[in-house]
């Protein structure tokens, strides 16, 4: 099952215009029940830029079309705020890592 990472960042001074984008995109798009399982539910931090936001979901067996569609959905309400970016990076399980390249899991 792959897990989408989304991390945002942004200038402090943005904060409430994120906040407020933020609240209408989940209204907007309401959290679909089947597609995902949330591994990290909106963490935060900053540094001398601003503020970073990191999310990840581990996404449902046959549902990763559908699951990167509502992401991306979601996050074209945050466009319009200058100085906001975010990387939407794909990444595998070690299971799925070890069976790409015809390997089995060792125990542990």
């Amino acid at each position: 099952m792959p897990i989408i990472f989304i991390e945002s960042q942004y200038p402090a001074h943005k904060n409430k215009e994120v906040l407020t984008a933020w609240l209408g995109a989940t209204e907007k798009y309401p959290r679909p029940e089947d597609l995902f399982t949330t591994l990290v539910d909106t963490a935060i931090s900053s540094d001398k830029k601003g503020l970073k936001v990191l999310s990840a979901y581990l996404i449902n067996p046959g549902k990763y079309d559908e699951a990167s569609a509502y992401f991306r959905k979601f996050m074209t309400e945050f466009f319009d705020i200058e100085g906001y970016g975010y990387e939407f990076n794909n990444w595998s399980t070690i299971e799925e890592a070890m069976g790409s390249i015809e390997e089995r899991m060792p125990e542990r």
